[in-house]
């Protein structure tokens, strides 16, 4: 007993395979997620054949917010899963504050001034390309929000529904793709509406899902792994 209670304090210290994934799926979460909104700013081309999409930069990297949290939700459910995105959008917040001290700080701090170096032209560029992320930040909040918070609802439902089955991959599929959808249709609209013609806002709505839906379906395996990683499984184990 004596022993056993002198190895307390070193064995609960010790991390394991399942606490490192836990750090990694909620790092990759946090970083793909502000990653994502000061990226989308730039938008890209696709060409899939003789189809030609809009999409904003930072799409692959918000894809991948829903990796972390497909992984959370399997390995350790939907009250982890719920917790991480919930910080995740306060840290959106912190993301906005910290830019618009970026910007305006020596404007409104007397005891702050721009270094020497910095000229007016700079600024405006800076400003140019900082203001438009603090409203797609606002838009991908919201749209960040309601879809995050659909993927775990759906993904907890088909594990329920389907305890016991060889189903993960189509509840990683089926939450994923319907919450990108719900998520590409918001954010689009309230980050670019106004600012660009309307077949511009279709092209980019449609390039959204487009890519997210096959960044989904590729992401599928990588939940496996991760996921046998976590549980000290095969790495190759694709049942569950």
């Amino acid at each position: 007993m004596v022993r056993a209670l002198q190895r307390e304090p070193h064995d609960a210290d010790r991390l394991t395979r399942k606490t490192v994934t836990l750090f990694f799926c909620i790092g990759l979460f946090m970083v793909s997620l502000v990653l994502a909104a000061m990226t989308s700013v730039k938008i890209q081309q696709f060409h899939f054949g003789g189809l030609s999409v809009l999409v904003p930069a930072g799409t692959i990297a918000f894809g991948l917010t829903y990796l972390a949290t497909d992984v959370i939700s399997e390995v350790w459910g939907r009250t982890y899963a719920l917790c991480v995105v919930l910080i995740g959008l306060l840290l959106r917040v912190l993301v906005i504050v910290l830019i618009l001290y970026a910007l305006y700080a020596e404007e409104v701090f007397g005891f702050i001034s721009a270094a020497g170096d910095w000229t007016p032209e700079r600024q405006a560029a800076f400003a140019s390309i900082m203001s438009s992320g603090n409203r797609l930040n606002i838009a991908g909040m919201v749209a960040f929000g309601i879809s995050a918070i659909t993927d775990v609802m759906i993904f907890h439902f088909f594990q329920r529904r389907d305890a016991g089955k060889n189903r993960l991959w189509f509840r990683n599929n089926i939450s994923t793709m319907a919450s990108q959808l719900l998520n590409s249709v918001i954010f689009i609209t309230a980050g670019f509406a106004g600012a660009l013609p309307p077949e511009v806002i279709g092209s980019l709505i449609t390039g959204q899902i487009v890519v997210k839906i096959l960044v989904a379906a590729l992401d599928t395996p990588a939940v496996y792994l991760i996921r046998n990683f976590a549980e000290g499984r095969r790495l190759f184990d694709f049942r569950g």
